[in-house]
């Protein structure tokens, strides 16, 4: 099972700085750039939520923004198809890929491709094999259902955050939503999807001075804009499967969309980041675990991917797991062992159940603080989680683990 670092940064190394125009996409694109499911037909594009298949920015190298023609330009072996959907900026080089005959995935990706029918031309559900062209059209739309299902647990609409920097209110009573239209974000999120490991440590090295054989995290802090890169050569190849880059995607991707709420100015506590990580990851499929670590650390995974009969033996001794009082306080990847992915993601789980609303008042309280000044405020996050627990869920550090089991007990399944 694959095995994942991320580490996301505020300050950005300049590796190299690349200047170039937007050319205008015009009728003299190579054939493997004509999408064979819209034709590039602009009616089509708008019907299936695509702004454009480029060129456009990409993040930033300091304030000067990146665009698509210039990572093409540095990867030019490479086969970029890249879409801009309402929220997000994907570039998408993944091979093609046959459909398994196995049951359950067969079953996905049809229901996927379902969905895609209603608004993409020539998709068929019954495919076996997925081109290129028509996994990057999947995982646009993955990546749009994931930003409208956190939006929604997060209880807020588009119209909620302001269009730009400039429609900021800064007055006493007024509600901080971030500094942009995209949950708080000025800019779109960008999420690049490789094949070779070598491209991504490539991009990685070029446009933002980073070398990691694992998938990246990362703020473009000039320009205010969060992006993943990941390679299906990430991790010794664990996500050449579909399914398994699936979940991978949707346990970085919802950590952005966590970090971007009402704008990224500070870090959560661990334990909600994985946490929240572990619990939309597994939602697109509970077979392939991730995990986050450190600089310089390995992270403790283990394949077990059953992790509801796993918790619920581990909860009846609770001397494997930490205790939530040593949890609140985690401050690194690198403290969370195996046992305890298992019960932060339980953990997240049960505070899920208990409705969007409860996580609604939560996450108001401990995203996005301000001062009275509108500063960014991170003093005393774990007090403010604490605190937050209280208002939110009536909970307290002392009482958290005790309702917690019973709900497991109750919940999951004993094998």
């Amino acid at each position: 099972m694959p095995m994942f670092a991320n580490t996301l940064t505020r300050a950005l190394v300049i590796a190299a700085t690349l200047f170039g125009s937007l050319p205008a996409q015009g009728d003299d694109l190579p054939k493997w750039k004509i999408d064979p499911y819209t034709k590039n037909d602009p009616e089509a594009m708008k019907a299936a939520g695509y702004v454009s298949f480029g060129p456009f920015d990409v993040g930033s190298v300091g304030p000067t923004p990146t665009t698509t023609t210039q990572i093409e330009e540095k990867l030019p072996y490479v086969r970029i198809l890249w879409i801009e959907t309402e929220h997000f900026k994907l570039g998408c080089a993944l091979p093609a890929w046959t459909v398994p005959m196995e049951l359950e995935t067969r079953k996905k990706i049809r229901a996927e491709l379902e969905e895609l029918e209603k608004k993409l031309p020539n998709v068929k559900s019954k495919t076996r094999q997925l081109d290129p062209w028509l996994r990057a059209h999947l995982f646009a739309h993955r990546l749009e259902k994931l930003y409208v299902d956190v939006r929604d647990l997060f209880g807020v609409k588009d119209a909620d955050f302001p269009a730009d920097e400039g429609k900021v209110i800064r007055m006493p009573g007024a509600v901080y939503m971030g500094m942009g239209p995209y949950l708080g974000m000025k800019k779109k999120y960008i999420v690049l999807l490789f094949e070779k490991l070598e491209t991504h440590q490539t991009y990685l090295g070029t446009f933002i001075g980073r070398n990691t054989k694992f998938p990246q995290r990362w703020h473009f802090k000039e320009v205010g804009s969060l992006m993943l890169s990941i390679a299906e050569g990430c991790d010794g190849g664990k996500l050449s499967d579909d399914t398994a880059m699936h979940s991978s995607v949707y346990f970085n991707t919802a950590q952005l969309l966590l970090d971007g709420f009402r704008y990224y100015t500070y870090d959560l506590p661990v334990w909600i980041r994985e946490g929240f990580g572990h619990y939309w990851g597994r939602r697109a499929s509970p077979k392939w675990n991730s995990f986050d670590q450190q600089e310089g650390g390995v992270a403790d995974m283990k394949s077990t991917w059953k992790w509801e009969p796993y918790v619920r033996n581990l909860v009846i001794t609770r001397d494997k797991i930490a205790p939530f009082s040593e949890v609140i306080q985690w401050r690194n990847f690198g403290d969370i062992q195996f046992n305890d992915h298992t019960a932060i993601w339980s953990r997240m789980d049960w505070l899920m159940s208990q409705g969007a609303e409860k996580w609604h008042k939560f996450v108001f309280a401990v995203k996005g603080r301000v001062d009275a000044n509108w500063f960014p405020d991170q003093t005393d996050l774990v007090g403010a989680t604490r605190e937050a627990l209280k208002d939110a869920y009536g909970l307290s550090v002392l009482n958290f683990d005790d309702r917690w089991v019973e709900w497991v007990k109750e919940n999951y399944p004993s094998k």
